[in-house]
């Protein structure tokens, strides 16, 4: 055994009826309880799992520090039995030497400090040296963690001296500082460093050579001074680290303490939030432009889709017509009628050229939509134009369409008709020259009572309608004009990249053009002839015959949209159903699949933007408000700390000081809820299997949970464990009873769901007392059922109940964040598992996770 002289000053002799036990104490904290995560273990039925906590004080400028013993952790959890010292139950206390502490009955310990002599050990001793006992590893249990504790050297001060210290180290040192992973330091208004805890020591080792010229502390004084406040907060630079600093200036004692934070990873968070929101407008800026682009190609396409319908309409009606006319004026009459009636305006007439004359003459034909306009014709038969007079003459010398949006506006000279043109009411003009072989053989002018600006498609129209018509007296009447109009059509159809065919009234194939892209639907030769319900599905030749026997009713172009499968691709096709004939309908098929699966690639993008946008929303609302009551209760318990803890006893201080670390935990504990959610989603989260004792593993995972819970009582219940031991057993005789339910599992990731689903459903349940938990061994799988009977979870938010921050309506003032259950659903989905969901309105909540075994 070491000798006495070298033992350290500082120490507790811990005894029961038969055993004794010296520890040395020397770190800054010493945690003491039946759990053996404790620094001192003490194995008894009536000490709690953390029963106390011994607390260095440090007193600064020296080498000395004395103990406090506090009941319970330093999270504010007392324990069950309380501590007693020198006969006084007390729930903190510093330690004196000779002082005496009554743990339970039957364990009590003595603190001695200095070289006060102590009793003999009975059998195991703690020291710091090479004579530890090895076998000494906890005291009244058989523990196979040893625990060593050394003790620095006490500086000889007096007691005053010692119990100023103290004061002012409680009152410095108000949340544990020593124990905080942050630096704060504290000067005097002269510049002088007056304190340093061991985080401030760690992050700044050149601090107390350096002073005032170091960074954090540079211009801290005249800041000060200047500001004349007493809280700043500034962030202050160093080589590749970023910190924020609170500075308060402590009027009482003339100091200013400086709390310390590293706040680079939060400042690249926001650049790189920042940057993200960038991109983010940028890419929906460009979505936006190719949406645009794209709804502007779609529009040109409809405009020249339906300009040639009209064409085709109009071609295919003057075609037929003309082909029936008896004569030359029978059928300009025709053109003029179907003219005005598919432009919608309300005159026409035609000149002749007279080749003798050289003048123009007016046409027998003519074509009205009103009585008055009859007033028009008479007046204009008196009439007759030479080359480039008047409106026929000027389209008669430059063979070109001519437009006039309002004639009334027109002096005598350019329009000789002037006066009778507006004592009808006529405004609008075109002329149009029919030529045939570079030789113009007609003019045909339209009128009509509105004034019409210059529409270069009607003039097209018409233009090539004249054209059809001078191509057909030209090749001298009915035989060879309607040759020249098939072979026109044809050319025309040809143009178009379309698949068209005709059919009759029956629905049978009359004739078909293939289209140009080769995966166009492409009817073969054999299709001549038989019905659609042969050649296509019934799915597509049902609609089909609708449509053709909805144009045979309505004689108006009718659209059908369908898909059909070709060499296992689903392809979409327009179809547009047109009367051509008596007895035919012409239908132009073209391919939409592309446009179609862009307007769902956008729909889908919309979407998914809404849904980032909705998440951000809710995101944003869930911080602010939660991040708001924890902050709130810091600041107003350190600065009713700061004003009035002198005035306060130890209880009420400790109050506030709880409160504050609660705040604080909640805050850091949504935190890793958000970054845990972000690390599972980007994939860094990995399966690490063990083995575990299953129903060991839950009944302690009850335990702890109810220790938290003075409310509710957790009913734990393994439904077929004596099956699952009967089987084990016949598989081995020599199989021990833990090892049948032994299985490999993520401890961590089974910890975090079964934790989760049980505070929910006590959290959720406030007016029940139980929560049912029931566990069901499977041989390749376990099932995890747990049942409350509280509020239960509305029908309209089961579906959103895994999506991040989403919280049922019927929460009330329950506090949460609605990060958990997504937490737990994609720790289940990682553990290749699965979780289900059985709810009632205030009937409660059954939730089943089935999780199986996992491969070492």
């Amino acid at each position: 055994m070491m000798d006495k002289s070298n033992s350290p000053k500082h120490r507790l002799v811990i005894e029961n009826q038969s055993n004794q036990c010296t520890v040395n104490l020397q770190s800054a904290t010493c945690s003491i309880g039946r759990d053996e995560k404790n620094l001192i273990v003490l194995n008894s039925a009536k000490i709690s799992r953390y029963h106390a906590t011994l607390l260095r004080i440090t007193t600064p400028g020296a080498d000395g520090h004395q103990f406090r013993i506090i009941d319970g952790d330093l999270n504010g959890r007392r324990s069950r039995n309380g501590i007693e010292v020198n006969g006084n139950r007390c729930f903190s206390y510093d330690l004196q030497d000779g002082d005496v502490i009554t743990f339970c009955e039957g364990i009590i310990a003595t603190y001695y400090a200095g070289n006060t002599p102590i009793p003999a050990p009975s059998l195991n001793s703690f020291f710091d040296g090479e004579d530890d006992d090895p076998n000494a590893t906890r005291f009244f249990g058989d523990s196979n963690n040893s625990h060593k504790i050394t003790v620095r050297k006490t500086l000889e001060i007096s007691e005053e001296e010692r119990q100023a210290s103290i004061q002012q180290s409680l009152e410095r040192l108000a949340s544990f500082p020593e124990l905080f992973s942050d630096p704060i330091i504290e000067i005097d208004i002269k510049g002088n460093i007056t304190y340093l805890n061991p985080a401030a020591l760690r992050s700044f080792p050149t601090i107390q050579q350096e002073q005032l010229h170091h960074p954090i502390l540079a211009g801290v004084i005249p800041l000060v001074e200047a500001e004349r406040e007493t809280s700043i907060v500034r962030e202050v630079a160093i080589k590749d680290k970023i910190f924020e600093q609170s500075i308060h200036l402590i009027f009482a004692s003339q100091l200013v303490r400086c709390y310390v934070s590293d706040i680079t990873k939060r400042k690249q968070a926001e650049l790189i939030l920042q940057q993200a929101h960038k991109e983010l407008e940028t890419r929906v800026k460009q979505r936006t432009l190719e949406l645009a682009r794209k709804n502007e190609i779609l529009r040109q396409e409809i405009a020249e889709r339906k300009q040639a319908e009209q064409e085709i309409r109009l071609l295919q009606t003057i075609t037929q017509a003309i082909t029936e006319a008896r004569d030359f004026d029978d059928a300009i009459a025709i053109i003029l009628r179907k003219v005005c009636q598919t432009v919608g305006w309300s005159f026409g007439e035609a000149w002749i050229p007279d080749k003798t004359a050289n003048l123009l003459e007016i046409s027998p034909s003519w074509y009205c939509s009103t009585e008055k306009l009859k007033y028009f014709r008479e007046g204009s038969e008196k009439f007759v134009f030479a080359n480039n007079v008047g409106k026929p003459g000027r389209v008669w010398a430059t063979k070109k369409p001519e437009w006039t949006e309002d004639i009334s506006l027109q002096n005598q000279e350019n329009f000789l008709r002037s006066k009778i043109a507006q004592a009808v009411g006529l405004k609008a003009a075109l002329g149009v020259p029919m030529i045939a072989n570079d030789e113009v053989i007609a003019i045909l002018v339209f009128f009509d009572s509105s004034v019409h600006t210059e529409n270069n498609q009607m003039v097209e129209l018409i233009s090539s309608v004249a054209t059809q018509l001078g191509l057909i007296i030209e090749r001298k009447r009915a035989d060879d004009a309607l040759r020249s109009s098939m072979a026109t059509n044809r050319a025309i159809l040809n143009a178009i990249p379309d698949l068209i065919f005709r059919l009759d009234r029956n629905g049978i194939f009359v004739n078909f053009k293939a289209a140009k892209e080769k995966n166009l639907l492409t009817p073969e030769k054999e299709f001549l002839g038989k019905h659609v319900g042969d050649v296509f599905p019934e799915d597509v030749a049902s609609p089909i015959l609708n449509c053709l026997a909805k144009t045979f009713v309505t004689g108006e172009v009718q659209l059908l949209e369908c898909q059909i499968t070709q060499e296992e691709k689903v392809h979409s096709y327009e179809i547009r159903f047109a009367v051509s004939d008596v007895d035919e309908v012409m239908a132009i098929v073209r391919d939409i699949t592309e446009r179609k699966q862009a307007e769902e690639d956008i729909r889908i993008t919309l979407e998914q933007e809404k849904k980032l946008n909705e998440l951000k929303s809710r995101f944003v609302t869930m911080a602010s408000h939660e991040f708001r009551t924890p902050l709130a209760s810091i600041l107003s318990s350190s600065e009713l700390l700061e004003h009035y803890s002198h005035k306060w006893g130890e209880d009420k201080k400790f109050r506030h000081l709880y409160r504050i670390q609660s705040s604080v935990k909640h805050m850091t504990d949504l935190l890793n809820d958000v970054l845990l959610l972000g690390k599972v989603d980007a994939g860094k989260v990995k399966i690490n299997p063990t083995k575990i004792n299953l129903v060991q593993f839950c009944q302690d995972l009850v335990e702890e949970v109810g220790l938290n819970s003075a409310t509710h009582q957790i009913v734990f219940q393994v439904k077929n464990y004596q099956e699952v031991i009967n089987n084990c057993r016949q598989k081995s005789l020599n199989t021990k009873e833990e090892s049948c339910l032994t299985v490999c599992m993520d401890e961590k990731i089974l910890r975090h769901i079964l934790y989760n689903l049980l505070s929910n459903a006590i959290k959720y349940s406030p007016d029940a007392d139980r929560v049912v938990f029931d566990l069901i061994c499977q041989p390749k799988q376990a099932i995890f059922s747990i049942q409350d009977f509280g509020i239960g979870i509305p029908v309209k938010d089961q579906e959103q109940l895994f999506d991040s921050f989403h919280r049922a309506d019927n929460v009330g003032s329950i506090p949460g964040t609605g990060l958990g259950l997504p937490i737990v659903k994609r720790y289940v989905d990682l553990h290749s598992g699965t979780i289900m969901m059985i709810s009632q309105i205030e009937e409660g909540s059954t939730f089943t996770v089935t999780l199986p075994y996992l491969n070492l």
